[in-house]
Formats: C-alpha cells, structure tokens, sequence
C-alpha cells in the first residue's frame, strides 16, 4: 500500500511539473527526413526550420567554420535522424510562421507517455528541447518567436556542464584525446549570429499563412492544407 501510494505522488507530482505547450499542436505530420540538426522535411510542408536553436552546418557554405563544424553537424543530424526517422510529429506554430527562405518556422512534439509535455491529456517530447538537452544546438533567439528562449537556454547550460554533444567532443576531440593534445580546437555547436529582427509589414507571417493539413487535432478541431494569402 504505501509504494503504491509513494508511486501515486510520484506520478501526481510528474503530472503537476510537465511543462505545457503555448500554442496549438496541429497533426500528425509525416517526417519525410531530416536535412540537418535543425531543420527537417514534413509530408505536406516542406522544409520546416526548428525555433528557436542553431546546429552546427553540416555541409561546406559560406557560414561554415571548417570541418570540425562540419563533423559536429553530421552528429547533430544523426541525433535528430534516430529521434525522428520513420516518426509521425505535432506542431506548434509561434508568431512569424515561415522564414525568409520560405521555410515553416515550427516547434515539433512527438507523443511519448514519459515526455515531460503535456497537452491534450497525452504526454509529449518537445524535438526542439530535445536536440539542445543532448547538447547538438545551441539557443538562438529571433524574435518575435521567442516561446521558450528561458528553457532552451537552461537546457544549454546544462549541456554544456555535463559535457553532452558538442560540448563532450570540445573536450575529448574526435578521437577522444583530451583537450590540450595535438587535436584542432573544435568550435561552439553553432557559431552565434546577429537576431535577426521585422519591420512591420515586411515579416513573411505579415503576407502568408502556414496551415497544417486537415485532420482532427488534439483539440478536436482541424485545419486547412497549404499556404493561405
């Protein structure tokens, strides 16, 4: 009786500390793959870019630091790759919906009866927190989509003091030699960048809106499919 009692607290106490979505969660979406640590493809939606945190590049371009950068990045999207392959995700939109790239601007929840979200009466994993928790993001701001800045920034901390991701590799190299060795310095999990900040009228969410496809969410109600002007 008393462990059943002391498993009864344990779960009222877990339900009393999960976190809560801000917004909507619209869904499921099919992952179609993933392009790197911080961007995905969704079934319907196309590119779809992670709020809120910046992986490292996985590919040479003009942002690219060198190829330790590259390497990381290619973990950072294995990471996201095993989290996501093959998986069907709900969606939280924030204010400004698609980038300047046209991308859909999005966090991303998969369903897990342990996640630490709650919406809906079910549990989920926020993929965002996620991929900054196991060290493969760094927090990056840009407002006005800043829903969660506060925990992605405690979950980076965190990270990096547990020497998760990229932090981990930091300090033990790519052959796992200390650091101090004859190993190049490895740079930050992504490389910081000036916020990038709209003028009214001029956000891409002022001329379009991003709409998820139709099926019955978790709120029991639905959505169009497509881009409406």
């Amino acid at each position: 009786m008393k462990l059943l009692s002391g498993l009864a607290w344990a779960a009222l106490l877990s339900l009393a500390l999960a976190l809560t979505p801000q917004g909507r969660l619209q869904g499921p979406v099919q992952v179609v793959r993933v392009v790197d640590g911080d961007t995905v493809e969704l079934a319907g939606l196309g590119a779809v870019r992670l709020i809120g945190i910046d992986a490292p590049e996985s590919g040479y371009n003009r942002r690219t630091s060198g190829p330790e950068e590259v390497r990381l990045g290619l973990e950072a999207k294995a990471f996201l790759t095993r989290l996501l392959q093959g998986k069907r995700i709900w969606v939280e939109l924030d204010v400004q919906e698609r980038d300047r790239y046209r991308r859909v601007l999005a966090y991303l929840y998969l369903e897990d009866p342990k996640g630490d979200w709650t919406y809906g009466g079910r549990r989920f994993r926020q993929v965002n927190l996620e991929v900054v928790r196991a060290g493969w993001a760094e927090p990056y701001t840009v407002p006005p989509n800043v829903r969660y800045t506060d925990l992605y920034l405690q979950a980076a901390r965190e990270a990096r003091a547990r020497g998760r991701g990229c932090g981990g590799r930091a300090r033990r190299g790519p052959r796992g030699r200390e650091a101090g060795s004859a190993t190049p310095p490895i740079p930050r999990c992504a490389s910081p960048r000036r916020p990038r900040t709209w003028t009214a009228g001029t956000s891409p969410s002022a001329t379009s809106r991003c709409c998820l496809p139709t099926r019955t969410a978790l709120t029991g109600t639905g959505t169009g499919w497509g881009v409406k002007n």
